[in-house]
């Protein structure tokens, strides 16, 4: 009889994490296609923001302050323009974010500018060089704007754009590609036999990949034979850097998925002290990383949102799912030796046991709030005590 080592969901996620932090690839990307990415690489400001002195809002600019009048030129001091051999006996109008010229550094805002007869008269008048934005006011030259391991959102984006950054260092994309297995399973587009059943544990796998910057391709629905594993397994192991398999990963003789893994893979992990999810398999396959999961959709559910998220997100830049505490609306037993998922529905701050026989049941689930987690080492649930929940996704 084959013994496995099952191991806790707390040692799974470190050797996710510790494989994902294994496969990271630099590549180089222009910044209009980054959003999302993360950065492999430290990025420095190129230049001052502002670059040369500017107006910080609409006013005037005098050459000094002894005289008491200056008269006010027709010429307006505009942005994306640079002002030479200006008349130091006129006082300009200067638009906001305009380069204040050489020789004019003190700035009257139009509030506090006193205009007489088409002179500005300077003891009526407040100057306010304070309003002059000063070169490397906002940013200066060498700066740090984005760190290594930073997610490119919209304002990143937008923050490089405004420096003049064209092309960034990125993790490269995964390719992952994502197959069922099982004789039973149909593409839920095709018309169904009574003995046949939708696969929706694809559906549900590739969705939740799609908040990643990840490319993903459909593998379709995989025989289980284990010549068709095998041959499917070799044929994709240069052309995926991830494959994530579900159906077949438990250890009877018909589940040929783990079957061809023991043989003829690295095995990282195999089957966790978990319920549901327990049999789940991370593998190595040269270079390839291989997660096959049970076919039971709760326990894909579980095996996506604890562990592969932790794969491709190790420090939760994408993850909106979080943990929460609530009180138990309900008492129930457990083995002691497992994490346990309860599906729960929440009203106020307690969580009530939803729907929780079967765990293959999806009804339960697009029903629930969230899972109650029960970890290792409690042996029941105590109404009125609090317990993280992870809630799902609206």
């Amino acid at each position: 009889m084959t013994h496995f080592k099952f191991i806790s969901l707390k040692k799974a996620i470190q050797i996710a994490i510790l494989q994902s932090n294994r496969k990271k690839k630099s590549s180089e990307i222009d910044l209009a296609n980054s959003l999302n990415f993360i950065s492999s690489k430290e990025i420095r400001s190129p230049i001052n923001l502002p670059e040369l002195d500017s107006a910080g809002l609409d006013g005037l600019i005098i050459s000094n302050k002894k005289s008491a009048k200056f008269a006010v030129s027709s010429k307006i001091i505009e942005t994306g323009k640079v002002y030479k051999n200006l008349n130091i006996k006129y006082a300009y109008r200067i638009n906001t974010g305009a380069i204040i010229p050489n020789k004019f550094k003190n700035f009257i805002s139009l509030e506090n500018a006193f205009i007489e007869n088409n002179c500005l008269i300077l003891s009526k008048s407040k100057i306010s060089d304070k309003d002059i934005k000063k070169k490397g006011e906002d940013l200066k030259k060498k700066q740090i704007l984005i760190k290594k391991n930073q997610k490119i959102n919209f304002i990143k984006l937008a923050l490089l754009a405004s420096v003049g950054i064209k092309k960034i260092d990125i993790y490269s994309p995964l390719k992952v590609g994502v197959v069922s297995t099982g004789d039973e399973l149909i593409d839920y587009k095709k018309k169904k036999k009574d003995f046949q059943t939708f696969d929706s544990n694809k559906l549900q796998i590739i969705n939740f990949l799609k908040k990643y910057p990840i490319s993903i391709d459909d593998l379709g629905i995989l025989k289980d034979s284990y010549k068709d594993v095998k041959k499917f397994y070799r044929s994709k192991n240069s052309k995926y850097d991830l494959i994530i398999s579900s159906g077949g990963s438990s250890f009877s003789s018909g589940d040929h998925t783990s079957s061809y893994l023991i043989k003829n893979t690295k095995i990282l992990f195999q089957y966790l002290r978990i319920q549901p999810g327990r049999p789940i398999i991370f593998a190595k396959q040269r270079r390839q990383y291989i997660f096959s999961l049970p076919g039971n959709p709760l326990a894909v559910m579980v095996n996506l949102k604890l562990i592969i998220s932790k794969f491709f997100d190790p420090n939760n830049l994408y993850s909106n799912f979080r943990f929460e505490n609530y009180k138990s609306g309900f008492d129930t037993n457990k083995k002691v030796n497992i994490t346990k998922f309860i599906r729960v529905k929440i009203k106020g701050k307690t969580a009530y046991q939803h729907n929780t026989k079967g765990s293959a049941k999806l009804i339960s689930s697009a029903q629930s709030d969230g899972f109650m987690i029960v970890e290792e080492g409690t042996s029941n649930v105590v109404k009125g005590k609090s317990y993280p929940v992870i809630k799902f996704e609206i």
